[in-house]
């Protein structure tokens, strides 16, 4: 094996591949890549039997073959080179690129790895899903041991498609306007959502979405991203955004109220009892949030516009900021009482909704 290719190629290639080729102890193998020359072209293959990525790319071939490398130390070694073209070739059972050589992997084991021909459900500018995805990711439930709230939920309808994630203690809800020509519903890993998004950083151009089985598929020139999806049913939250019996509406400026909360937060992290917890009183026309721990305490005021009478509730300060960061709009705040659910929404914007669970805490 023997070819030559653009340095910048190879470096991005190779990052993309580090999102999903992780050091496995139980079957090593699946931390190689895959770099096989053939039939004029250059493919990478990588797969951790949950995520799969090909891309294929292009460089001057001399020579086909293939080989299984780790790509990690291979990425290091080539962002340092200044050459716009490297040589890359397996001689003497290692892989040599530029002036260096790495061990090649025992390829017997390694899966069988193809494309899966997917049924379509939609063609969409990578803007729109991506953002559907990072402004719902962050109240996903962190951890992949909690396989239901591991995920965001993907609704694809004819006329839209929904973003939905949740923790159970929070519920994260985002509606775009793409399009679908098949109804179907995913739930998809943290993980590879994260791949996904900086997979699709640099892509400008329309991307292909489709399925096979449990394997939701994307497609773009030169690459193919498949991912398993979770088959553990995912909480009934159509009941939560369907709800509407709040009487008391609040709206604030978005940066005036982050600015307070970066505040408070700096006590409220403290607290062992309540991490990240807060009182918030609506009284007139000034909300009073304050926190205290073992460390200290702290009060700050906000302004707001409010309809319907005084009341007081305790949340999530990181919470709520997370919403916050993701909104540049005034933020409206719909509540009822103190043991009720809080709904968020950006001024304008009835197509993205939050909801927080409040906390219990003395006053």
């Amino acid at each position: 094996m023997k070819f030559t290719i653009n340095r910048e190629i190879f470096a991005d290639t190779l990052s993309d591949f580090t999102l999903i080729l992780k050091d496995n102890p139980i079957k090593p193998i699946l931390a190689g890549l895959k770099i096989e020359v053939k039939d004029e072209k250059i493919i990478f293959t990588g797969t951790n039997l949950e995520a799969t990525l090909i891309k294929t790319v292009e460089g001057n071939i001399e020579e086909e073959g293939e080989v299984i490398v780790k790509p990690q130390l291979i990425l290091e070694y080539v962002k340092l080179l200044e050459e716009e073209n490297i040589e890359v070739s397996f001689a003497d059972s290692s892989l040599k690129v530029h002036q260096a050589e790495f061990v090649v992997l025992n390829s017997e084991g390694y899966p069988n790895v193809k494309e899966m021909l997917p049924l379509e459900i939609t063609k969409t500018q990578k803007e729109i899903f991506v953002e559907g995805l990072e402004k719902s990711k962050f109240s996903a439930h962190p951890l992949p041991e909690n396989l239901a709230l591991n995920c965001i939920r993907i609704l694809f309808k004819n006329k839209y498609t929904e973003f939905v994630s949740t923790d159970s203690y929070r519920l994260t809800y985002m509606k775009k306007d793409i399009s679908c020509s098949l109804e179907k519903e995913f739930s998809v890993p943290l993980e590879s959502v994260n791949a996904v998004i900086k997979l699709l950083k640099d892509v400008d151009e329309e991307i292909t979405i489709g399925f096979s089985d449990n394997m939701l598929i994307f497609l773009w020139s030169g690459t193919y991203f498949s991912t398993r999806t979770i088959d553990v049913p995912f909480p009934d939250f159509k009941a939560i955004l369907n709800y509407n019996n709040f009487d008391k509406v609040m709206e604030f400026n978005t940066n005036e109220f982050k600015s307070a909360l970066k505040k408070v937060m700096t006590v409220a992290k403290t607290s062992f009892e309540t991490k990240y917890g807060a009182v918030f009183d609506f009284k007139n026309k000034t909300l009073v949030i304050k926190t205290y721990s073992g460390k200290g305490k702290i009060t700050q005021k906000v302004n707001m516009l409010k309809e319907g009478e005084d009341f007081k509730g305790s949340l999530n300060t990181k919470f709520l900021l997370e919403f916050l960061n993701n909104i540049s709009n005034n933020i409206i705040i719909k509540g009822k009482n103190s043991s009720s659910m809080f709904a968020m929404t950006e001024y304008g914007n009835d197509s993205y909704l939050y909801v927080l669970m409040p906390l219990a805490l003395r006053d």
